[in-house]
This record gives structure tokens, C-alpha cells and sequence, in this order.
């Protein structure tokens, strides 16, 4: 009996004395069978780290709520600086990846980095190491290159100099990554391949995977499609081998886009699509990766996917269902508040209105994103001055025109002399790595080609600058007689921005739009003219109560976005009233009309622009249900529908109209004319 008490001491010992590291890599790779480990304990027996291992494994199983539970329980246990540090960047990789609020993740990193910033043992410095990676990242996920680059950088040298290769090779696959953004091509193969080194002589799966679809990035980005996708399916294999669903699920993504990246490869793609049935390939690729994104809940992934199959919508010239991704991806990255791909989907979504002559749409999607141009990726600061170029082309103003194509062609120029730099170092310097020689290969027999290539973008350039030219000369001579308002183009854009001030209060309750308008406006301008109309409704617009957060008018009806009580139609009488008030004598024919629309009760949140559009078809159906002219026309005429089951009208269908008359028939929504329920039946005075 004593030599096995000695024993099951000496087994516990052991396992005390096993490292906090090495328990958080198990953690990582088993962290279903560690956390059923750890859960099947009393909670009074675990001790600081065994609730950090605990936190990992939730964090791993994507469980936010007991994540955040355990790296509680190591806050209130321990009050070790290295042990809180821990906790702290374990707390900011919850919000960050779970909860994916990126400012509140920045402020526990820095908590972490002020109990580790004067540390000197070694365990201190490799976690420091993280945290600055961390903080890396976490800039980068709001889209601020400028900001990422130096914590990246910091995180290097300390690794380096503490002589840490995991550190090391995690800093160089993160600088490596961060610079491929910002267009370094040069210095970001140095940091991977320094990285690949690493990463083998560490037997590193997890690591070799990801500088393998990293280089299949960095390839994408020079438009080297075979070479790009020889590293991303390798780094699928291995994801798939090492069951990494997320990361597998990116690397997905990543194969189907290489053949969509912008608009010259999407053309290069069309036509090697057509031949090799790879259309078919990308789509089914996108395909797997919604269902995965799907399985796992994972919104961010969900709109990465959706971005994706409007990419391939635009190359297969289906533009209408290009439209509808784009814009339920950026409706997604918005709730995720996703800078990079916000600014990415944005561009997407503005170079297809632009091909569309919806210039007003792009303008108004180019100044959401401008004032975050500055610290954004080199890639999209080109496509923004590119497309800001030919916006202000087709808007006449040929300043603003210049001046974004200059910057355009000045990043374009600096990402041909990276990619020229790339080609002399890969030929200068020589790969001395088994891992690299394919690599190595593509460059001595490729050098030639880019060459070439460089050569055929500066002609290119030039004669794109001298169409320019040409085309600012032709728009000046017609400018004049096209130089009348805009006045649909405002009004889109004044709707447009209407819709986003609405979807930001998607989630509140007990929001509702009022739209105001007279019954006969098309005989009302042609009597006394569209001024007179719209002055009435603008001078109505001045004073609208603070209840009131958004407005607009569109195609002559005023449109409110108001928070109210459910069922309270007060506002909309308070409000007829007082605008039936400002109707001079010459509008004394026309008939108010009003319909209250409770938002939150009609459509699903997140709330769609498409489903918002739609409703302004429930204004002319329920006017035209509500039955012929009044007798009493100067009595407001006030509408509301009220949704009386889940989900009653399919508001995103191209048939809205009929599908909200079906609802009314089966009793879905109810439609009140005056205080006055109306029958079901007369929806079928439409069919």
C-alpha cells in the first residue's frame, strides 16, 4: 500500500510539474478531451492554470460563454503578473475571435502588456512575444496596416533576441502576412521563407500550412494563378490532415478567389474558365466553404464566402445576384465591424455601380470608406483612387479625377518595382531549402515572362492615361448640356443613406417607418410644378421631432425611422396633422396619405437594403386595398400593416407585391385603413 501512495504522489507531482505551455498545446489540439477532463473535477480544485488550459480548450471548441467563465476564474484565483497576462490575452482572443469586438480585445492586450512590458524572465518575454502578435493582428482586423506593421516588428526582435523559434516563427508568418498586404512583396518572401525554415526544422504541421497558403496569397498577388494554387491546395491537405476546419475553411475560399482577384485576372479567369470547366470548380470550392462557415456559426466566414460568389457572379456576368451578394456581405462585415473586408466588399460593390452608371450608389460607397484610406492596405488605397478616378471622371470633375488617378497610378507603379525587386532577390539570393525549391525554380524560368509583362502594364498605363485624357476632353464639351441636376441620383443617394441609418437599429425593438405623400403628386407637378411639392414636404422634413432618427424623401413621399411603442399609431396622427397643416390652398385637391410599417415586427434582423426596398412597394398596395378617392379629401388617409406571424411576407423576392397580397389573404399581416381593420378578403380585389 505505501509504494502506491508513493506512486500516485509521484504520478501527481508529474503531472503539476508538466509545463503551462505544453498543457495549453494539448489544450489546443485535444480540447474536447482536456476540457471534459477539467469539467469533471470540483471547481475548488483547480488552480490558475488549470483554468487557463480550461479557457484555451473553450476557446479552441468556440464555446464563448464558459471561455469567458474560465479566464474569469483565473483573474479572481491568481494575482501573478505572468498568470493575469495570460488570462488578459487569453480574454482578448475571446473578444476578438469569439465575440469579434476588436476594441474591447485591443484594451485587454493592453492590460497584458503593461504587467508584462518590464519583465525579464524568460517565460514573460515569449508571452510578451504573443501579445504584441496579438496586437498585431487585432490593428490589422481594423484595417490600420500602419499601426500593425510596428507590433509586428517588436514581436520579431524580442523572439529573435531571446532566441525563441516558436515565437519566431509566429512573428515572421504575421509580419510576412502583413506586409503581402501592403504590397512589399520582397520583404514579405523574406519573413516566409526565413519562416518555412523554421517551420521544418521545428516540424511545425500547423505552421507550414499556413506560409503554404500564405505563399499561395503572395503568389495570387503577383497573378501567378498555377503557382498560387499549388500552395493552396497544399496548405488545404494539411489543414484537412490536421482537421484546422477554420483555417481549411479559409484556404477554400482562397482556391475559388484566385481566379476572381480584380478585374484583370476575372477576365484571364472568364477565359481559362470557359475552356477547363474551372468556373464550376471556383463555385463548388465556395460551395463547400458556406456550408462549413454554416456548420461552424461563423458569420465572418459566412460573409468572406458571400464576397466571394459576387466575385464569381460578376465573371460569369450576372450582375443583378452580384449585386444582392455584395451587398449581404456588407451588411455582414458591418455587424462584424470588419474593416478590411468592409473596405474590400465596398470597392467590389462600387466598380460594378460604376460599370452600371450608378454613379451616385459608388460615390456614396467610396466616401463611407475614404476616411479610412489612409491607413488601409496598399491594394485597396490603389482601388480606391482608381475608382474614385473614374467616378469623378463620369461626374464631370475633372480635378478630383486627376488627382485619384495620379495616386492610383503611383501605387500601381510601386507594386510593379515590388514585384520586379521580388524576381532579382529570388534570383540574387537562391533558395538553399528542400522546402523552397519550387520556388526557386518558378523564378529562374519566370523572370523573363514578368519582365515582359512589367513592360506590356506601362504601356498600358500609358495608353489608359491618354484615354483618360481623351475622355475628360470629350466629357468637358458635353458637360454643359448635361449639366442639369441629378436630381434621381440624389434622391437614390439620400435613400441609400436612409436604409444604413435604419439597419444600424436592427437590433432594437419597436422601430417603425411613417411614410407621408399625397395621393395625386404626378397631376400635382403638372399643375404646379415639382417645386412646390417637394418644398411643402422639405420645409415638414426642418421640423420633425427628435424621436425621429432618420429621413429622407424619395420619388415624392417622405419616409421617417422612429423607435415607438408597438401598436402605438399616435405619432403617425400627431405627425398628418401637423404636416396637413402646411398644405397651401393650391394642394387643397390633393389627399394625405401615410403608412406605418413596424420594422421590427415585419422583417428578420439583420434587416437587408433589398428588404427595405421593398417596402416602399406596401405603400401603393395598401393605398390601392384601402379603395378609390375619398370624399373627404381633406382627411388624412392613415395606413398601417402588422405582421401577425413569424416571417409572413418574403420581402427579399423579386414578387413582393404578390407575396405580401398571399399574406394579407392568409392572414400573415393585417392591413388598418382610418383605425379600421380591413377583411382578408380584400386582397382579392388585386388577384
Amino acid at each position: 500500500m505505501p509504494v502506491i501512495i508513493l506512486i500516485l504522489l509521484l504520478c501527481g507531482f508529474t503531472a503539476q510539474a508538466e509545463p503551462l505551455s505544453s498543457r495549453m498545446v494539448e489544450a489546443s489540439d485535444s480540447a474536447e478531451q482536456i476540457s471534459n477532463q477539467l469539467l469533471s473535477r470540483p471547481a475548488d480544485s483547480l488552480t490558475a492554470e488549470d483554468w487557463l488550459v480550461l479557457t484555451e480548450a473553450q476557446l479552441r471548441l468556440r464555446n464563448k460563454d464558459a471561455a469567458m467563465d474560465a479566464v474569469s476564474h483565473v483573474l479572481d484565483v491568481s494575482h501573478k503578473p505572468y498568470l493575469q497576462a495570460y488570462a488578459y490575452l487569453l480574454k482578448a482572443q475571446i473578444y476578438g475571435i469569439l465575440y469579434r469586438d476588436t476594441v474591447i480585445a485591443i484594451t485587454q492586450l493592453e492590460r497584458a502588456e503593461h504587467l508584462l512590458q518590464h519583465a525579464e524572465d524568460a517565460a514573460s518575454l515569449a508571452l510578451y512575444s504573443d501579445v504584441l502578435q496579438n496586437f498585431a493582428q487585432a490593428y490589422n482586423q481594423l484595417g490600420n496596416i500602419p499601426q500593425a506593421l510596428p507590433y509586428a516588428e517588436r514581436s520579431l526582435a524580442l523572439a529573435v533576441r531571446q532566441q525563441q523559434p516558436e515565437a519566431e516563427l509566429k512573428a515572421r508568418i504575421t509580419l510576412g502576412r502583413l506586409m503581402l498586404q501592403n504590397n512589399a512583396y520582397s520583404q514579405a518572401y523574406q519573413q516566409l521563407n526565413s519562416a518555412l525554415v523554421l517551420a521544418t526544422q521545428l516540424q511545425d504541421d500547423d505552421a507550414l500550412a499556413s506560409i503554404h497558403l500564405r505563399l499561395g496569397m503572395a503568389y495570387r498577388k503577383i497573378e501567378y494563378h498555377s503557382q498560387a494554387l499549388q500552395h493552396l491546395l497544399e496548405a488545404k491537405q494539411r489543414y484537412q490532415h490536421l482537421q484546422r476546419q477554420s483555417s481549411y475553411t479559409y484556404t477554400l475560399i482562397y482556391i475559388a478567389e484566385t481566379y476572381l482577384e480584380d478585374n484583370q485576372t476575372a477576365a484571364e479567369a472568364a477565359a481559362y474558365l470557359e475552356d477547363n470547366q474551372t468556373a464550376a470548380e471556383a463555385a463548388a470550392y465556395l460551395d463547400e466553404a458556406l456550408k462549413l462557415a454554416h456548420e461552424q456559426n461563423d458569420l465572418l466566414r459566412v460573409g468572406i464566402v458571400t464576397l466571394g460568389l459576387g466575385r464569381l457572379a460578376v465573371v460569369q456576368q450576372h450582375e443583378e445576384l452580384a449585386l444582392q451578394y455584395f451587398n449581404d456581405a456588407l451588411q455582414l462585415f458591418r455587424q462584424q465591424q470588419v474593416q478590411t473586408y468592409l473596405q474590400e466588399t465596398s470597392l467590389a460593390l462600387a466598380d460594378l455601380l460604376l460599370q452600371r452608371q450608378q454613379h451616385a450608389q459608388a460615390g456614396q460607397l467610396l466616401q463611407e470608406i475614404a476616411p479610412q484610406m489612409p491607413q488601409a492596405a496598399a491594394y485597396l488605397r490603389y482601388r480606391f483612387h482608381d475608382l474614385s478616378a473614374r467616378l469623378f471622371a463620369g461626374q464631370g470633375d475633372w480635378v478630383q479625377a486627376y488627382q485619384n488617378s495620379q495616386q492610383a497610378n503611383t501605387l500601381r507603379f510601386e507594386q510593379l518595382a515590388e514585384q520586379s525587386k521580388l524576381q532579382l532577390d529570388l534570383i540574387n539570393q537562391g533558395l538553399q531549402q528542400a522546402k523552397t525549391e519550387p520556388v526557386a525554380d518558378i523564378a529562374v524560368n519566370t523572370v523573363t515572362d514578368q519582365n515582359e509583362r512589367q513592360l506590356l502594364y506601362i504601356y498600358i498605363l500609358a495608353a489608359l492615361c491618354m484615354l483618360l485624357a481623351a475622355a475628360l476632353l470629350v466629357a468637358t464639351a458635353i458637360l454643359r448640356r448635361n449639366s442639369k441636376a441629378r436630381s434621381e441620383p440624389q434622391q437614390q443617394s439620400h435613400w441609400n443613406s436612409f436604409c444604413l441609418r435604419l439597419q444600424q437599429h436592427s437590433a432594437k425593438t419597436n422601430i417603425s417607418i411613417l411614410a407621408y405623400g399625397l395621393d395625386n403628386s404626378l397631376q400635382l407637378k403638372m399643375q404646379h410644378g415639382e417645386q412646390q411639392l417637394q418644398a411643402v414636404l422639405q420645409q415638414f422634413q426642418q421640423q420633425l421631432p427628435t424621436t425621429v432618427f432618420a429621413s429622407c424623401l424619395y420619388d415624392d413621399v417622405l419616409w421617417l425611422a422612429l423607435q415607438s411603442e408597438a401598436e402605438d399609431n399616435t405619432m403617425q396622427q400627431t405627425l398628418a396633422g401637423q404636416l396637413q397643416q402646411l398644405l397651401p390652398e393650391t394642394l387643397a385637391t390633393a389627399q394625405l396619405i401615410s403608412l406605418q410599417l413596424p420594422v421590427s415586427d415585419l422583417l428578420e434582423s439583420p434587416w437587408l437594403t433589398k428588404e427595405i426596398n421593398a417596402l416602399r412597394e406596401a405603400l401603393w398596395l395598401s393605398l390601392a386595398l384601402c379603395g378609390g378617392p375619398s370624399t373627404d379629401r381633406r382627411q388624412p388617409r392613415l395606413m398601417a400593416l402588422h405582421s401577425r406571424q413569424h416571417r409572413a411576407c418574403e420581402w427579399r423576392s423579386n414578387m413582393v407585391r404578390q407575396d405580401l397580397l398571399n399574406a394579407i389573404r392568409l392572414g400573415g399581416i393585417e392591413l388598418t385603413c382610418n383605425n379600421t381593420v380591413l377583411p382578408a378578403t380584400v386582397a382579392d380585389q388585386l388577384a
